[in-house]
This record gives C-alpha cells, structure tokens and sequence, in this order.
C-alpha cells in the first residue's frame, strides 16, 4: 500500500519522513517511483532542471564577436546588404513609395521595375537587373494595362486566389515566400524586387495608422525581405507635403527608404528621398512627368519623361530617359520592322545594309495607339519623342524616292536584343 508523506508524518514524525526523503534522493529513478513514496515531485523537477542545464552547458549560444572587416567577409557568400539601386536601395530591405493618390506612384514603380528588368540606370545610379514580381492588390488591371504599355514582357504579376492578405501576416508571408521561390527558379540569379501596391489595399481598406494592423503585418514584411535577401516595395498613398516631414507612422519607422512624390507646376512631380539608409536623405533627387498611352478602348498612364536633379549624374549625362512616347516608338519600330521592314542601304550600293521601316507608317501607328482625339497633339508628341531617340537609338534617312526612313543605331536591335 502507498504511504503519503503527510501519513508518514503524522504517524512516525518529522525524523522518520526526512531519512525516507533523504534515502529516495540516493536511490535511482526506478527505485525511487517503486519504494511507493508520493511527494517526491519537487526532487524530480530538480533532477530535470540540472540536467537541462546540462545540456544547455553543452551546446551554448552560438555567438561571434566581428569586427567591420570580419562582418563584410560573413556577408560575402550573400547579396545582402548589397545594393539593387546605387546609393538609394539596398538588398534585403523594406522601402516605401508615398505620395497622394494620383500623384504617379504606380507609374513611377513600373518605371523602376523596367529599368530593374533591363538591368539599365535609374536616374543616373547603377542597378542590379532584377525579376520583378508585382502584387497588384488594389487595381491588377490597371498595373496589368501600364505593364503591357511599357512592354515589360518578363515583369511577373502575383496571381493569388486569396491575394496577399496582410490582416493575416503569416498567411501573406506565405504566400509571398512563393512568389518569390518561384521567381528564382524562373528568372535564377537575379535579385528580386517586390512592388506591393497598395498598403491600404493589402490591409482591406483598414486604416495604415491602426498599429494593430500595420503593425504586425509591416515587421513581418520586413524580416522577410531581410530572409530570403529581396526588395519589397511598398506603395502607400499619404498626405504629406512636406518631404522633411515625419508623421510617426510605423512605415517610417521599418522601411530602410522612403521615396516622395510632390506634384509641381507645369504637370512635373518631384521625386523626393525621406529617410535613407543607404545614402543621403532628405533631398530632391528628380523630376518627372507622364503621359498616356492607348490600349483599345483603355489608356495607360506611364512615366513620359523623368531626369535626375540632385547632381548624382554629370551634367554632360543628364539625359531625359527613356520615357513614355519614346518606349512607344521602341515598341513600334519593333513590330513595324518585322511586319513591314525592308532592306535599306542608306550609305551606296557599297555600304552596309539595315532593315529599315518608313517615317510616316511608324507614325501613323504612333497617332493611332497613342491616347487622345487631338491629331496634331499626338502628331507633336511623335515627333518630340522621335527627335530624342535620334542618334542614341535610331537614325533618320531618306530613301531615293525622298521619303523619311528610320532604322536602329545598333544592327542586333532589329531583332529585339
């Protein structure tokens, strides 16, 4: 029969239940469960306490202590930390695009990612060429038709029956985490950028000032952008004026970049650094404006035009980019001359042969796919776009019946490379 200690106690006295006591502690595990003495319990969560400090004594915290040079050694076998834009966008980060509704922030994102996807500059600075993997979650037709517009055929767009979801931060994290194993394995070797637009949209319509939602779902965003050594983007519409001003919000407190988009005289936005961890903050560093281009029966608004004013670029250098119109006529000269080129010897008999189409088809293409009813404006527009690409990329001649011929600067353009 089991005796209870306070049996043994009450029966045989304090010096008997000690020496029991003491003889169980000496006893092992078996015995001391079969001498059918309860109270005990308190001697088996010691006995488990120093084995578990044991074990823990055994295998210790892995800790290192590095110095600067010994810590860029142990980041070399990855790319964070590196930059997917020079001086602006670092690897492995969380950044914000701000500015008020229609302020250009979609547009401006798709402006970064086809530099990223050409691996071209973005306003004078290096980049990294990227796949760029696009959660539209608050208008996916739009960025689609701005997409399509640029013909940014290797831009992906996140296709999820349940979006992304930041109510739920580790249902988007998920979701997320596979948009991005499936980019590597598509596109295997190039940094990944991640436009999340909206923030707003991905809270469902929630207030990105309630830090109950933004919050969890921001910090979760960021720890993954550090794990898995992407970009992610985050397009927030805001109120704010003033790009030296802060408002508190968890966004400026987790992003490692903002950039501002400040509307301007003329149809010019600003471009604005905010906070900056990897360069300078605080300062203009461009100007740019859009304009719209014709799908059907919709139109799609696109970076037109778009210079760097913060002297990052010499001023022999401070060339308008690539820009709206101009990717129009690129997109064009394209389909024209593989549809209606022809063989062109602009030099003689004796010089080299170019495939060549003529000005006036590729500019009524240009009138009929641009957006608007005015003909003489879209006409101008042709002509302004066409005067920028001259030399760079293309070259104007006649033919010998004196009709305006153009063809690529670079041979192995004809053939979309």
């Amino acid at each position: 029969m089991t005796r209870d200690a306070n049996d043994i106690h009450r029966n045989e006295g304090v010096g008997a239940l000690r020496e029991i006591m003491d003889a169980n502690r000496r006893k092992p595990f078996d015995d001391h469960r079969a001498s059918g003495v309860v109270g005990s319990h308190d001697d088996e969560q010691r006995d488990g306490a120093s084995a578990h400090d044991r074990r823990r004594a055994m295998h210790p915290p892995r800790v290192r202590l590095l110095n600067y040079r010994e810590y860029r050694q142990h980041l070399s076998s990855s790319t964070a930390g590196g930059s997917l834009i020079k001086g602006l966008v670092r690897v492995g980060t969380l950044i914000s695009m701000n500015g008020r509704p229609g302020a250009g922030k979609t547009a401006l994102l798709i402006e970064i990612a086809r530099c990223l996807d050409a691996g071209e500059p973005f306003l004078g600075r290096e980049t990294k060429q990227a796949v760029v993997v696009y959660i539209a979650a608050e208008d996916e037709i739009d960025v689609l038709n701005r997409v399509e517009a640029q013909g940014l055929d290797t831009v992906m767009i996140v296709v999820s029956e349940e979006g992304v979801p930041l109510t739920k931060p580790d249902r988007a994290v998920a979701i997320v985490r596979e948009a991005i194993r499936q980019a590597r394995e598509r596109f295997p070797g190039r940094e990944v950028f991640i436009p999340f637009d909206t923030l707003r949209a991905g809270l469902d319509g929630q207030s990105v000032l309630d830090d109950r939602f933004t919050s969890p779902a921001l910090n979760k965003l960021r720890k993954l952008a550090e794990d898995e050594r992407v970009v992610i983007a985050i397009s927030n519409h805001t109120n704010r004026e003033n790009p030296k001003q802060t408002k508190g919000e968890t966004l400026e407190a987790v992003v490692a970049l903002e950039l501002i988009l400040l509307e301007t005289d003329g149809g010019w936005f600003e471009l604005h650094v905010g906070k900056n961890r990897a360069g300078p903050g605080r300062r203009q560093i461009g100007r740019l404006r859009y304009t719209s281009i014709d799908l059907g029966d919709v139109e799609a608004s696109v970076v037109d035009e778009i210079v760097a004013v913060d002297g990052v670029v010499a001023p022999a250098e401070k060339v308008r980019k690539l820009g709206g119109n101009q990717a129009l006529v690129m997109s064009l000269i394209r389909n024209a001359i593989l549809d209606h080129g022809f063989q062109f010897r602009p030099f003689g008999v004796e010089g080299p042969e170019v495939k060549a189409v003529k000005e006036a088809l590729l500019r009524e293409m240009f009138i009929k796919r641009k957006a608007g009813d005015n003909r003489a404006d879209k006409r101008r527009s042709f002509d302004s776009a066409l005067n920028r690409l001259l030399e760079r990329y293309l070259v104007r001649g006649e033919s010998a019946d004196g009709e305006g011929v153009i063809w690529h600067v670079k041979k192995e353009a004809e053939m979309g490379k």
